[in-house]
């Protein structure tokens, strides 16, 4: 999401772990239209085997990443500068724990656009701006995946099944949220961006949580990483829409100094 950074959208792979994630790298897309890149990563997400819902939250996560790859190259450059700069912060900081190019595009295309404010006011975001450029020539349900995007938050949380209806107990409030109408099974406490999309709650840019005591424990590094995230964001110069979304970098930043 740099200017040289070229990251082609991703598709999900069906034998992939339990919970779903961003979908994985789909060669030639970068030059596509974001409104064929959403039509194209829907449909690969549904021959892999993912309900329409969750197809629609994958989708627009990609046709949004190739907007900002595209735009920030192009006219709306300079408004697209507190994206870009929050990228090259993430980027660091995943350098710093041995990560790159893989790592970004599964912790930071699916949160970045959707939570830096552009600007020194207001609330616009890339998604935004997105909407703005292609909200016309998408179907409706890829203005209410954006839309979803924009809103959504990091939390812990756990995946529970009864016969095949999966829930999601929101560990930060006690909450038990219906899921996707297709869920792969894990069992371990995860940190994700939880998606609300109609009645159902998606989580995305899943990263699982091992060698964890306590539910508590958990809840504790999650809050202290976003308040990391929000506070190095803020000292950049950079806002968020919300402290929960300053997890991601906040994370990584914490993994670097725990080496």
């Amino acid at each position: 999401m740099s200017p040289a950074r070229k990251a082609a959208p991703r598709r999900p792979r069906a034998a992939a772990a339990p919970i779903p994630s961003v979908p994985e790298d789909a060669s030639g897309l970068g030059d596509v239209p974001p409104p064929l890149v959403y039509e194209r990563t829907a449909a690969a997400a549904g021959d892999e085997g993912f309900d329409a819902a969750t197809a629609a939250v994958f989708a627009a996560v990609a046709a949004v990443d190739v907007f900002c790859v595209a735009e920030t190259g192009g006219r709306v450059r300079h408004r697209l500068g507190s994206l870009v700069h929050a990228a090259d912060l993430a980027e660091h900081a995943l350098e710093d724990v041995g990560a790159g190019e893989e790592e970004f595009t599964h912790l930071f295309a699916p949160r970045l656009p959707f939570d830096v404010l552009l600007g020194e006011t207001g609330r616009l975001t890339a998604a935004d701006l997105f909407l703005e450029r292609w909200g016309d020539e998408l179907p409706k349900d890829a203005v209410r995946a954006v839309k979803a995007l924009v809103r959504a938050e990091d939390t812990a949380a756990r995946a529970t099944w009864s016969g095949k209806s999966a829930t999601i107990l929101d560990l930060a409030t006690g909450r038990a949220l219906p899921g996707p109408a297709l869920l792969r099974r894990g069992t371990r406490p995860f940190v994700c961006r939880l998606v609300r999309l109609g009645n159902a709650f998606f989580p995305l840019a899943v990263e699982r949580i091992v060698n964890r005591v306590t539910d508590e424990e958990l809840l504790a590094e999650v809050r202290g990483a976003a308040l990391l995230g929000r506070d190095v964001l803020k000292a950049a110069g950079l806002r968020l829409r919300s402290t929960k979304k300053g997890f991601g970098l906040g994370a990584r930043i914490l993994a670097a100094a725990e080496r």
